[in-house]
């Protein structure tokens, strides 16, 4: 094992070297502007050989062009989701403009559907590159969200996106983290519940003759391991809930709503995303996502913070050939020893899904969730999901490329 870690270390340095320090070149030269102006800014809109502008009734700005170079990614990805004519009534409207009014309601950070209709008919713009003729209603957007959130197309679509642009590379790190998501729904528990409790102390040693101890059942993660992803997730909590973590002050923070689970590179590129209950622990998610996500991409290490410090998740990750760099829970009489200099440096890397979880809440996640139930919930967060992908995409390996090509 010691030698398979060495060769590892080697290889994610070579890694980092190659792609991780010519990003952070590119970062410092555009620390001043956010990715839909670098985006916006850049030709990156392929074969075009044309004034983009004469498409146009109105003047396009930076955001327009970013998010059209964005629907380019998007789409190639996009599964076929086709209304069936049954010959009776006026025609619906088709999937596509209806798929691209959802992503720029995430891009735009729209909150509402009648919101997004009311700048369809402002924005000629925006109503040109979804491709309208006619603004649908709200009735129509909200049944389209239905189908849309049944038939799970963000998460298809990123699965198949991230898999494309990682295929034959190798990625040095995944860090894991959950952000609170506040919702407008009546909740299954209540508040008082999720108050952390003190274990009921046993008292040590064989128990008395008429004392009857039931055996010990297997925990769920432990269950985990057997089991596929899909199964595993199914088995938490997906329903609105009270939920409760220590924020940065170590002080206790409770919401109303979900969790949003993330999986990010080194560079930013959500790779797995779940969504569950806000009542849902960190650690019970750990096992089904790092599968998931050794589906998609291949990686080395993965970083994770101390919510996540459980021997179950450890052995997991150690016995699939990878490193699992997770924070100390402050336990009792805990003995092991701490993290050496080179993996406390190595675990600094997990910042990048902090960012990730502060752009999402940031620029393309609605301040107010006014959707409710778990299927449409889970739809438009992993809209949210599916375009920072996009954008990381389109500035970590698009627009590189097509610099190198001129």
């Amino acid at each position: 094992m010691r030698l398979i870690k060495k060769i590892m270390d080697r290889v994610q340095n070579i890694l980092y070297d190659d792609i991780t320090i010519n990003h952070q070149k590119e970062a410092q030269t555009l620390s001043m502007k956010s990715i839909t102006e670098i985006l916006g800014g850049a030709q990156i809109l392929f074969n075009i050989s044309f004034d983009l502008q004469d498409c146009f009734e109105e003047y396009i700005t930076e955001q327009h062009k970013a998010f059209l170079a964005m629907l380019r990614v998007v789409e190639e990805h996009l599964p076929a989701v086709e209304r069936v004519y049954t010959g009776r009534g006026r025609r619906g409207h088709g999937t596509q403009p209806i798929v691209r009014a959802f992503l720029a309601k995430s891009f735009f950070s729209i909150e509402t559907n009648e919101l997004l209709i009311q700048r369809l008919k402002s924005d000629s713009s925006l109503r040109t590159i979804c491709g309208f003729s006619q603004i649908p209603s709200a009735s129509t957007f909200s049944r389209r969200l239905k189908q849309f959130s049944d038939a799970h197309i963000m998460e298809q679509t990123l699965y198949k996106m991230v898999r494309k642009y990682h295929e034959g590379r190798l990625v040095g790190h995944i860090s894991r983290d959950s952000t609170a998501i506040a919702a407008r729904e009546t909740p299954v528990n209540k508040k008082q519940d999720v108050k952390p409790l003190h274990k009921v102390q046993r008292k040590r040693g064989r128990p008395r003759k008429d004392e009857h101890r039931p055996p010990q059942e297997p925990s769920r993660l432990q269950k985990q391991m057997a089991l596929s992803p899909g199964k595993a997730l199914r088995d938490l909590e997906r329903a609105c809930a009270w939920g409760c973590k220590k924020n940065s002050q170590g002080n206790l923070q409770y919401w109303k709503g979900y969790k949003l689970h993330l999986d990010v590179t080194d560079i930013g590129i959500p790779v797995t995303a779940v969504v569950t209950g806000a009542n849902v622990h960190d650690s019970q998610v750990a096992i089904p996502m790092e599968k998931i996500t050794n589906r998609t991409i291949t990686h080395l290490y993965s970083l994770m913070d101390a919510a996540y410090d459980a021997s179950e998740i450890y052995n997991y990750i150690t016995a699939q050939g990878r490193v699992a760099l997770i924070d100390r829970n402050k336990r009792r009489n805990d003995t092991r020893k701490p993290m050496d200099p080179a993996e406390q440096v190595r675990f600094r890397i997990r910042t990048t899904v902090e960012r990730s979880n502060s752009h999402l809440k940031d620029w393309l996640l609605p301040s107010k969730l006014m959707v409710r139930g778990y299927s449409k919930i889970s739809f438009c967060l992993m809209t949210g999901v599916v375009c920072l992908a996009a954008l990381k995409i389109l500035q970590y390996f698009i627009l590189p490329f097509l610099e190198r090509s001129t």
